[in-house]
């Protein structure tokens, strides 16, 4: 026989939880996307590797060898522009170089052999793995293709930029500090801020001879700078386990302190759609959880569809992640920097106008 009591208890804590409309999106919209974004966008499979190749106009096995790169589904033919290929590396213009044998692949093959030198950006180890791995089964297919099937006479010199050691953790030690900033700054503050009106002192506050946006700033500026002091114990950290760090401390730390405040805005962005403490967890949650999918920390954003690789424009820590990881690894470049800087500036400021005018709203 069922129990009445636990009948009862069971009917009031569901119609506690769905009765609020912000509680069932939460409930229901969220398990739909992480559904949608592990089935449909994130992958594995290295795909759209940024591919340019060095070669004369005259030399035809190169620009055949090229075609079979582009024509398959895995590079995507870059023209980077002026400079050297290093500099294409360094400025993330490309992830891997094919520079052809001085004088034509053609010459270098009836010297007895050709060797082309494929230059690799090894920040992400996996990839820099498999790319290489592609590179020798289409060089094969070529060569098989042109009745040669030995790899004597053409060959790579294969060169790993900025982690020749394949370290993985090199790559995942500065994606880890992006994701630590996020979550301390972005939990707490809206935390913060919806405790001040559950508890009901949100009102006491704004009717003692204070402005909004003294109390505003006094309730947000603690985590933000309770984020930029895990900066340097989390850079410590991976300085001792091997890490570079190879740009400007001072530069880590703008970047790091401009996504501190867009994050902020975002925590109290979330507070003010939010009533209680359970809707700001679950609320932070919907928001963090994809956010982190889309940054690329785990799965290369090249690696997903086209019409995710466009929502990812919206995600504030993508642009940490590639910004963070270039300065340590890479040690900075401004062509790289200065664009993510804007757009990570942008998506803060968007956040602030926005949560502002909700404030408003909720005071009014």
């Amino acid at each position: 026989m069922i129990n009445p009591t636990i009948v009862g208890f069971v009917r009031k804590e569901l119609a506690q939880a769905l009765r609020d409309k912000r509680m069932r999106g939460m409930l229901l919209v969220m398990p739909v996307v992480q559904l949608l974004m592990f089935g449909f966008a994130l992958s594995s499979e290295i795909r759209n590797i940024r591919l340019a190749v060095v070669a004369g106009p005259g030399d035809a096995f190169t620009r055949e060898l090229a075609e079979r790169f582009y024509a398959g589904r895995w590079f995507v033919r870059m023209r980077p522009g002026p400079g050297e290929p290093f500099d294409w590396l360094r400025s993330g213009r490309a992830e891997a170089v094919l520079v052809a044998p001085t004088g034509g692949a053609d010459k270098a093959y009836g010297r007895g052999a050709a060797v082309y030198q494929l230059l690799i950006d090894a920040t992400n180890a996996q990839r820099a793995r498999g790319i290489e791995r592609y590179a020798q089964s289409i060089l094969a297919a070529q060569l098989r293709a042109r009745g040669d099937p030995g790899t004597e006479t053409f060959s790579f010199v294969v060169r790993t930029l900025y982690n020749p050691e394949d370290d993985t953790s090199t790559y995942m030690v500065p994606g880890t500090l992006c994701l630590l900033l996020c979550l301390v700054t972005l939990t707490l503050t809206s935390m913060s801020m919806t405790r001040e009106r559950e508890s009901g002192t949100l009102e006491t506050l704004l009717s003692a001879p204070v402005s909004p946006w003294e109390v505003l700033a006094g309730k947000t500026l603690p985590y933000a700078l309770l984020g930029l002091a895990d900066v340097p114990l989390v850079l410590s950290v991976a300085w001792a386990m091997g890490v570079p760090i190879r740009a400007p401390l001072w530069e880590i730390f703008l970047v790091a302190a401009v996504f501190v405040c867009t994050s902020v805005a975002l925590g109290f962005l979330i507070s003010s759609y939010t009533r209680s403490a359970q809707q700001a967890q679950l609320g932070t949650f919907l928001i963090l959880f994809p956010a982190i999918q889309l940054s690329g920390v785990v799965y290369p954003v090249e690696n997903m569809p086209t019409a995710v690789r466009w929502l990812t424009y919206l995600d504030p820590i993508r642009y940490l992640v590639i910004m963070i990881r270039h300065l340590m690894l890479k040690g900075g470049d401004l062509g790289l920097l200065l664009p993510n800087l804007a757009a990570l500036a942008a998506i803060g400021v968007a956040a602030v106008v926005w949560a502002g005018r909700r404030f408003r709203q909720t005071l009014n």
